[in-house]
């Protein structure tokens, strides 16, 4: 289930959340809490900033109250994966891809 509008007022620094989009799970820590701001349409807008936890890349993040579902979407786990030899993979974005050796 989706992370809802209303609860975003309430996350913390170090929080883990995913954005989830088009088969991509980028896994962020969040890392400025959420600051509240009235839109110039009176909805409540909410700007954050977190890193990805996979390769260091800054995020900024904004939300307008009710908009939600034109993105960022976000979730408190990863949303796609696919099966693999091994199991279930849900692999995240910026994460080292592991290494593909050939034997002759």
């Amino acid at each position: 289930m989706s992370i809802r509008d209303e609860e975003v007022p309430s996350f913390e620094i170090g929080d883990i959340i995913y954005e989830c989009e088009a088969g991509t799970n980028i896994e962020t820590r969040i890392t400025s809490k959420p600051i509240e701001d009235a839109g110039h349409d009176g909805k409540r807008r909410w700007s954050w900033s977190a890193v990805n936890t996979q390769n260091g890349e800054e995020i900024a993040y904004m939300l307008t109250e009710g908009l939600s579902h034109y993105g960022p979407r976000l979730y408190r786990q990863p949303q796609y994966g696919h099966f693999t030899v091994d199991g279930f993979d849900m692999p995240l974005y910026g994460a080292p891809r592991p290494s593909t050796t050939t034997s002759q």
